[in-house]
């Protein structure tokens, strides 16, 4: 009888781990829902911007379509303030298809300091404060591996997506190569 009732019970198991089995494989077929990342890059004089993550970059709801050019820059780098003139150009040269939005990264800016930059370098694109933005510069830094070095730049193509990443100074023609190629892409 004892045979019996364990040989029952061994059949039952066998009987039994398979739904099991089929459960939990269902369960691990689940994907948790996904969640994307928003921000608003808030800043003086400076539109708000709606940024969506997306899988290989983010979408910035404001120039949807566009390339663009997102910068880091302080006002206590020299190689910053020799790209500035050139991202200025560009701006200006491609502004159909292409925009730039920086983020100044060092201390943040007396209003004194900002005019200063200003009138020296005519901005035509948005300028925005880490110090006013940090969860959206800290999400970029990890997703692009950026440790603070600057100039620090990364280039979207049309739709979002990362295509370039540049960590320190680039000369004017180099970007522009960036933006024509991208330019030519769907």
């Amino acid at each position: 009888m004892k045979k019996l009732s364990s040989a029952l019970f061994a059949l039952s198991l066998l009987l039994i781990q398979p739904a099991f089995a089929t459960e939990a494989a269902a369960t691990q077929a689940q994907k948790p829902e996904e969640v994307t990342l928003t921000f608003e890059l808030k800043g003086q004089n400076a539109p708000t911007l709606h940024i969506k993550e997306a899988p290989n970059g983010i979408v910035i709801e404001e120039y949807k379509g566009k390339i663009v050019l997102l910068n880091f820059f302080g006002k206590h780098c020299k190689w910053c303030m020799k790209e500035i003139p050139h991202l200025v150009s560009l701006q200006e040269k491609y502004k159909k298809d292409f925009q730039v939005v920086a983020i100044h990264a060092q201390q943040t800016m007396t209003p004194g300091e900002r005019h200063l930059l200003e009138k020296k370098f005519h901005f035509n694109y948005p300028i925005y404060e880490y110090s006013d933005n940090p969860d959206f510069t800290q999400y970029i830094a990890h997703r692009a591996g950026w440790e603070g070095g600057l100039p620090f730049s990364i280039v979207f193509d049309k739709t979002g997506s990362a295509a370039r990443i540049i960590p320190g100074y680039a000369p004017e023609e180099d970007i522009a190569q960036i933006i024509e190629a991208l330019e030519k892409t769907k």
